[in-house]
C-alpha cells in the first residue's frame, strides 16, 4: 500500500507540538509491523520486562563447560528467554546424533532458530542444534513430494522446492524458523481451507533417546505420527520428514485499509473469497488492514508493477515518541496515520510473497478460538484494550486456519481463528497479555505452544482429548525424561 498526503500538524495545543510527515507510509503486510514501530522509546528511556525462564543467564560471556571449553549462553530471538547450557552440541549427521542420545546422562533440549517466546528451549545442561542437518532431498516432481531435513530453514525450503518446480502448499509469514521447530509447535500460515505446516507431512523420522531411529506415517507407528505433528521436542529429535508440495505457483497480494467494523463483519466472507486472507486490527483506532493472497497465472502479472512504497519507520517512530508523552492523543494519531493509506498490490513467486522480514523485535501471545466466534473474540479484545487504556498500538494479527488431526495442534478437530497479540520487546507486555488471556479462555481458546501463555498441564488436558495419549507416546520415546525441561514439565505434567 502506498500512503498519500503531506505533513500536517496534529490538533494538540501544547507548546512545541510535533508536526509529522506521513507521506508514503506503507502499511503492507511486509512493513505493517513498523506501523507503530520501532521507536517506542521516548527520550532515550526504555522499559524492559523479563520473561526469562528459571534458568538464568550469567553475566560473563559463557562458562567453562563439561569438555573444558567455553560454552556461550543462549537467548531467543526477542531476548526474553535465555539460559546457560553446560554444553552445546552440533551433530554432523544422524549417526552422531544417535550416539549423543544413546550416551546422554543429562537433559537435552533441541534448538532451532529461537523464534519461540515460551520457554521450550532453556536448559542448563545440553543444548543441541540440527543446523548441520539441513537440505531438501529426494524431490519427486511426479508426486510432488520431498524429504526435508530437520535443521532446514523454512526460507531455504521454499527456494529449494522452487528450483525443482515446486512450492509449499502454504507457509508462515516468518520463514526463518527451522523446519523441525515449525512442526514442533504447529506453525501455520493462513487460509480457511489450508492447515498448518504439519498437514503437509506424509512421513516423519525421530531419533529416540535410546539411540534408535523410528519412522512413522499415518499407516506406520501412527500414534507417533499424530503426536509428532506437534511434538514440542519431547518425543525425540525429528531429523527429517517427507512433505507434500504443489506445482510451483505465483501469488498476488493485495492489501487495503477499511473500517474496523467492516473488517469484523466481513471477516468470514473475505476468508471464503480468497485462498489466503488475514487482518491486522489497529488498537485504539477505527481501522483494520485486510490482506488477501491468491494464485495468479504469471502471464497475468503486469509488466509495470510499481516498486513497493517506502516504509513507515521514521514517521511512526515520531508517532510512538509523541504517544509516550501525550497518551491521550494515541487514538487520534493512529487513526490519522491509517486514514492516509491507499491500497497496494504486489506479485511474486509463492515463497517470496509468503515470507516477510521481521526486523522489529517483539513478544507475542497467540490463541486460536473456534472459527465461528473468532471475529467476536477479536472485537472484545479491541474493546478491552480501549476500555482499560492499555498502552499498545502494535497491530493484532488474525487468521483463519483449517482443522487437522494432530493431537496437540491448536486446530485439532476444529477450524480455527488465530489471534496474535504483540508488544515490542522493550515494552512491558504483562498487563496487556494478562488483560486479554481470560478473553481467549472465554471463547475456548487454545494457545500457540511456542508463544506466551500461562496454562499448565491441567488446563491443557481439559482442552485436548488426546492429551493422555500424547503423554503415553512421550513416555515410550523418552522413558527417562531426558528431553524435558522445567517448562515442559509444567505444560505436560511431571513424570
Amino acid at each position: 500500500m502506498r500512503a498519500t498526503g503531506t505533513g500536517r500538524s496534529h490538533p494538540l495545543h501544547e507548546p512545541g507540538a510535533v508536526r509529522m510527515n506521513f507521506d508514503r507510509i506503507a502499511l503492507s503486510r511486509r512493513n505493517l509491523l513498523k506501523l507503530s514501530a520501532v521507536g517506542l522509546v521516548a527520550g532515550g528511556t526504555t522499559v524492559t520486562s523479563g520473561c526469562n525462564s528459571s534458568v538464568k543467564p550469567v553475566a560473563e560471556a559463557g562458562i567453562i563447560g563439561r569438555n573444558g571449553e567455553r560454552v556461550l549462553p543462549w537467548s531467543n530471538w526477542s531476548g526474553t528467554q535465555s539460559c546457560q547450557p553446560n554444553e552445546r552440541l552440533l551433530p554432523r549427521n544422524e549417526a552422531e546424533l544417535l550416539d549423543i542420545l544413546k550416551n546422554a546422562n543429562q537433559t537435552i533440549r533441541c534448538v532451532g532458530s529461537g523464534h519461540s517466546f515460551s520457554a521450550l528451549v532453556p536448559t542448563d545442561q545440553t543444548l543441541l542444534s540440527l543446523a548441520r542437518l539441513r537440505g531438501v532431498e529426494n524431490v519427486d516432481t511426479t508426486t510432488g513430494q520431498a524429504d526435508v531435513l530437520g535443521g532446514t530453514r523454512l526460507s531455504q525450503l521454499g527456494k529449494s522446492l522452487w528450483e525443482q518446480g515446486l512450492s509449499t502448499i502454504n507457509m508462515s509469514d516468518i520463514d526463518s524458523q527451522s523446519f523441525a521447530g515449525a512442526i514442533a509447535t504447529s506453525t501455520h500460515g493462513t487460509g480457511r481451507e489450508l492447515g498448518t505446516l504439519s498437514t503437509h507431512l506424509r512421513q516423519m523420522r525421530f531419533a529416540s533417546t535410546s539411540g534408535d531411529i523410528v519412522d512413522c506415517s499415518p499407516d506406520k507407528n501412527s500414534d507417533l505420527f499424530w503426536a509428532g505433528g506437534n511434538h514440542l521436542g519431547a518425543l525425540g529429535i525429528m531429523t527429517r520428514a517427507r512433505i507434500q508440495a504443489d506445482p510451483a505457483y505465483y501469488l498476488k497480494e493485495h492489501s487495503w485499509m477499511m473500517s474496523a467494523e467492516e473488517g469484523l463483519e466481513r471477516a468470514a466472507e473475505l476468508s471464503r473469497q480468497h485462498r489466503h486472507y488475514e487482518m491486522y486490527a489497529l488498537p485504539h483506532s477505527d481501522y483494520m488492514l485486510g490482506i488477501s493472497l491468491d494464485k495468479i497465472d504469471p502471464a497475468e502479472i503486469p509488466a509495470d508493477v510499481p516498486p513497493p512504497s517506502g516504509d513507515a519507520y521514521e514517521a511512526f517512530r515520531m508517532m510512538s515518541n509523541v504517544i509516550d508523552y501525550v497518551p491521550f492523543a494515541r487514538s487520534w494519531l493512529v487513526n490519522y496515520g491509517a486514514s492516509t493509506v491507499e491500497p497496494e498490490t504486489r506479485y511474486g513467486a509463492s515463497h517470496e510473497i509468503f515470507g516477510n522480514l521481521r526486523d522489529i523485535l517483539f513478544n507475542e501471545m497467540e490463541y486460536s478460538v473456534p472459527a465461528e466466534v473468532g471475529p467476536q473474540c477479536l472485537r472484545e479484545i479491541l474493546a478491552t484494550i480501549k476500555k482499560e487504556k492499555i498502552p499498545v498500538i502494535f497491530p493484532i494479527e488474525a487468521r483463519y486456519i483449517q482443522a487437522d488431526d494432530f493431537w496437540l495442534s491448536p486446530f485439532y478437530k476444529r477450524d480455527g481463528f488465530a489471534i496474535s497479540c504483540h508488544n515490542f520487546h522493550d515494552k512491558d507486555y504483562k498487563k496487556y497479555f494478562a488483560a486479554i488471556e481470560p478473553i481467549f479462555w472465554k471463547y475456548d481458546g487454545r494457545p500457540h505452544w511456542g508463544k506466551i501463555h500461562t496454562l499448565s498441564a491441567k488446563e491443557f488436558a481439559a482442552r485436548y482429548e488426546r492429551f493422555g495419549d500424547f503423554l503415553k507416546v512421550r513416555q515410550e520415546m523418552d522413558p527417562q525424561g531426558r528431553l524435558l525441561n522445567d517448562h515442559l514439565r509444567k505444560v505436560l505434567g511431571s513424570l
